[in-house]
Formats: C-alpha cells, structure tokens, sequence
C-alpha cells in the first residue's frame, strides 16, 4: 500500500521533474545540438547564459510575498506560471535555430528565467506540505527527481530532437509540463502561509564578514567550475569525434544520468566516515583523473570503450563534487539567515559554472578541445594544493 507520504513525494517528483527537464534541455542538450549544427564552439559556450537567471534568484521571490492569494497561494503560483512556461515552449517550437539563432537565444533566456522562477514558489509549497520528519525523505525524491530531469533533457529529448525535430521536441517538453500540472490537486497546501526572510544588502555583507569565510567563497566558487566546464562540452566533443547523435544522447545523457545516480547513493553511504577536507580533495583528485582521460583519448582514436570510461568518469566526479558542495553550502548556513545564505551561495554558484563555460567555449575556439581539457586540468591541480594548505 502506498502512504501518504510516498504520494506526496511523487507528486512533488513530478513536478520538480517536469519543470527542470527543458532547463536541462538548454543547457545540456542545446550543446549538442549547436555543435551537429556547425555554431562555433564560443557561441555554445555562450548559450550557458541561459543560465543567468538561477544567479538572480534570490531576488526574485517578492512578488510572491506582494501578491497572496488567500487560499491555495502557492498552488496558484506554480500553476498560473507554469502555464506562462507552456506557452513559451510552444512559442519556441515555432523559431528557427538556423534562421534566428539571436531571437531563440533570447526565447530561451526568457523561459530559462521562468523555469528559475516557479521554483521558488513549488519549493516554498514544498516546505508547507512536508513535515519536519519529513524533510529528509523529501529531499531524497527531490535528488532524485533531478537526476531524472538530467536524463530526460540531456538524453531522452535529445533522441527526441535526433528524429522528431525542433518544432516537436518543445511541444512535446510543453505537453509534459503542461499535464503535470495536474499533480497539484493531488496536494493539499494548509492555509497559513510562511513567512520567508526578506533579503537585505546588510545581510548579504554579514554573510562575506563570516570568519575563515575567504577560503570556502574562493572553493565554492571554482571547485565545481572547472568539470562542470568539461562536462557540457562533453557532447559537442563526442559530436566532433564522429559519434551518431543518437549514441551521444545515450550514452552522456541517459547512461551518464544513471552513473550520476550511482554517485549520489555513494556520496550519501560515505558522508560520515571522513572529513570535509578529506572528500574535497579526493573528489577533486577523481576531477583531475576525469581530464586526463579526456586528454589521453585526444591522442587516439575514440573507441566505444574510451567513451563509456571517460563518461563514466566524467558524471561520477560531477555527482560526487556536487554532493560535497551543496552539503557544505547547507553548513555554511547561518540559522538565523539560512534561506538569505542558501540563496546568495547558490547565486554564486551559479555564476561561476556559467563563467567557466563562457571561457571554456572560448578555449575550444581558440586551442581546440586538447587545450581546454588541459587548462581545466592544470586548475584543478591547483586547487588540490590551496584545498590541502588552507581549508582547515
């Protein structure tokens, strides 16, 4: 028998899946895309701007708080924007990536900061509905539900894209968003409503007045950059090696998201047994590990085999890493000011992986695919040694 709790959480899967999938979409498989197109390789890498809006996050919850509806407020936020996040996609499936590649760029900035958008409101209903004791069961799902949306926008929409096209490919991402809106009659939002903590510029100065706070800024800021980096142009590397777009979708999107999982469950079952510091730099050690297989497959010819080892790889040490950081963003909360913490470190984030893919774009440009797995390794080297002789 299902309990309640168990259709809570899948309900909230739904959700949270349906809303992520095209985000993951623009910024995973668009690389893709971009690249079997022929675009340059700095123009994929500008297109992670897309991802700007998730930098701008914390600013964007006032209205939510100015304008209250006196039931179902939440409710009613997700799904009226969720219908404006439909109606966008649909407008998409309408553009040209070839004849208008500046107009989809801004479509997708757009939509981009919808998606940003709705999810404060679908967290804050979330935070509502669950239970203290609940929590942790919600955010397993919610793991979870995140892992699934990087398999369905980073590889089942791309097969989709692969043999249906542009066109319906986003009605088909609009479709999806547009039934699940029906999970949220399926959950019932108490009457009260949250207050949340309002961001002031006082607050976002304490938080950089911490004490030691220098060193995890500086770790938070580049200790994900650099693979994050390398794992979005894994696809556009693949592409320009002579693998089909169907293989690529597989094997990066659908098998990396599965091995991601995988990293996840051992994040999790060893998240006690060492120190911070000790998983800092052993996961940065299976960064460096990452790069050099991409650096030693450059000097050959890429089998079957060489793919599946370096994904393997490469979407370990993106779970594992992403593990340790947003564990470490949850310590370096302040509990008088967790949410305005939480929110100006996931900004910051945010801007660096988008940062370090606009630069790692530029590489390829410039030094080709070699050169820039090779600057990525040679600054995760660098941060194994400041982790190692400043983090306490």
């Amino acid at each position: 028998m299902i309990t309640t709790l168990i259709k809570k959480n899948i309900f909230f899967g739904i959700l949270f899946t349906s809303f992520l999938t095209p985000f993951i979409f623009f910024t995973m498989g668009l690389p893709m895309i971009l690249q079997m197109k022929g675009f340059e390789a700095s123009l994929i890498g500008l297109f992670q701007i897309v991802g700007i809006p998730t930098v701008l996050k914390f600013l964007l919850s006032p209205p939510i708080d100015k304008i209250v509806f006196e039931k179902n407020h939440y409710k009613k936020w997700v799904f009226f924007t969720g219908i404006i996040y439909v109606v966008l996609l649909v407008g998409i499936s309408f553009l040209s990536l070839e004849n208008s590649i500046h107009v989809v760029f801004v479509a997708i900035l757009i939509t981009a900061l919808i998606s940003t958008f709705i999810d404060i409101p679908l967290n804050a209903l979330a935070i509502k509905v669950f239970t203290k004791e609940q929590r942790i069961s919600a955010g397993s799902y919610k793991i979870s539900s995140y892992c699934l949306a990087g398999l369905m926008g980073g590889g089942v929409f791309l097969l989709f894209y692969n043999h249906l096209g542009w066109s319906d490919t986003f009605r088909l991402m609009a479709a999806m968003v547009m039934f699940s809106l029906m999970a949220l009659y399926f959950i019932e939002e108490k009457s009260e409503k949250i207050e949340e903590n309002r961001v002031s510029f006082k607050t976002i100065i304490s938080f950089f007045r911490q004490k030691n706070i220098g060193i995890w800024v500086f770790l938070l800021s580049f200790y994900f950059a650099f693979i994050s980096a390398i794992f979005i142009f894994m696809k556009p590397y693949f592409i320009s090696k002579g693998i089909k777009p169907d293989d690529v979708a597989i094997y990066v999107g659908i098998y990396g998201s599965i091995i991601g999982i995988l990293g996840g469950i051992i994040a999790s079952n060893i998240s006690n047994k060492y120190s911070k510091k000790t998983f800092l730099i052993a996961f940065m050690i299976f960064n460096i590990i990452s790069s050099l297989i991409l650096i030693f497959v450059e000097q050959f010819e890429l089998t079957l085999s060489f793919l599946l080892i370096s994904v393997t790889f490469t979407a370990l040490a993106i779970s594992l890493s992403s593990a340790i950081i947003f564990s470490m963003i949850m310590d370096y909360s302040r509990k008088e000011s967790r949410a305005v913490d939480y929110a100006i470190q996931s900004s910051l984030f945010s801007f660096t992986r988008i940062i370090s893919a606009v630069i790692a774009g530029a590489l390829v440009s410039s030094v080709g695919f070699e050169g820039m797995f090779l600057f990525e390794f040679i600054c995760m080297l660098l941060l194994v040694f400041i982790i190692y002789r400043y983090y306490k």
